[in-house]
């Protein structure tokens, strides 16, 4: 029975904490160890670590951000296969037994899974059954739905980070996306086609700060561009970029900001029209929708 470890990165989230740590020892796979990387809490977080004994390990280090808590989490690790849980979502019992099966293969270095959306206090939102297998290089560089963003979904093999390295310093919101990324440069993508994993969805989570998504995504762009092992996509760098000014348009003229919106359609349109011709169309098809519904 392969040993899996469970990386837990927290910051000021003890009140979800508890959570997060009872769903993965309770996994079915019993071989599963729980790391916490504690990046310089000031709440009650090392009071709930603390609580746990020797049920789980965790360390406490000065405020770095969620990829240096997760690179301190796989020097850690003691597991050949590695997983990530955020300290406010929650894993399905069957999650590793159910990963752990899609890894016989050994081109297989990355496993994921459905993923149902919860609100602070724990309702359910949505479920969303996106994602992809195979060899997804060309698809993630293009943006599209390969692995869903947010780290919970993912099992690794712990082998992957020798190869590609630790999640980038530089990232945050989007080093989940720069990490599967160079995983997929050298290894294959499964998918078990079931919700295994609870992800919280609430106004402080990163994902909702258009400045970093802005600035993360072009910087994991450039990277990516520049990466030898990525010299493959290089064909697909327009519509790359095409398709992420679009998307940063969208983002500008819904948060009120015209002048940042026209620069990045303009930019868009430059490289590409289709990006921001799917965005119009789109909005179109919702206003049609909506009228014909209020009819």
């Amino acid at each position: 029975m392969p040993l899996v470890t469970c990386v837990i990165p927290n910051y000021n989230y003890a009140r979800y904490l508890s959570v997060a740590i009872e769903s993965a020892l309770a996994q079915t796979h019993r071989d599963t160890e729980v790391v916490v990387v504690d990046d310089g809490s000031t709440d009650a977080s090392t009071d709930v670590l603390r609580g746990y004994g020797d049920r789980i390990r965790w360390f406490g280090q000065a405020n770095q951000g969620v990829s240096a808590a997760r690179n301190r989490g796989i020097e850690e690790a003691h597991g050949d296969f590695v997983g990530f849980l955020d300290a406010d979502d929650v894993w399905y019992p069957t999650k590793v037994e159910r990963q752990l099966a899609q890894m016989a293969d050994r081109d297989v270095g990355l496993v994921h899974c459905w993923v149902r959306e919860i609100d602070p206090d724990g309702r359910p939102v949505r479920i969303r059954r996106e994602g992809g297998r195979g060899w997804l290089l060309a698809d993630h560089v293009r943006l599209r739905s390969t692995v869903l963003l947010g780290g919970s979904s993912a099992l690794l093999r712990r082998e992957c980070f020798g190869e590609v390295g630790g999640f980038d310093l530089h990232l945050s919101t989007s080093a989940d996306w720069d990490m599967w990324r160079r995983v997929m440069t050298k290894y294959r993508v499964e998918l078990v086609e079931e919700t295994l994993v609870d992800y919280r969805v609430h106004g402080s989570a990163m994902h909702f700060n258009i400045k970093l998504f802005e600035h993360d995504m072009l910087h994991a762009l450039d990277s990516t561009f520049s990466d030898p092992l990525a010299a493959r996509v290089r064909p697909y760098k327009r519509i790359a970029y095409a398709t992420i000014y679009s998307q940063l348009a969208a983002c500008h003229f819904l948060d009120g900001n015209s002048r940042n919106a026209v620069r990045y359609a303009v930019n868009s349109l430059a490289l590409s029209p289709t990006p921001i011709a799917r965005i119009i169309a789109r909005k179109l098809r919702r206003r049609i929708e909506a009228a014909w519904t209020g009819a």
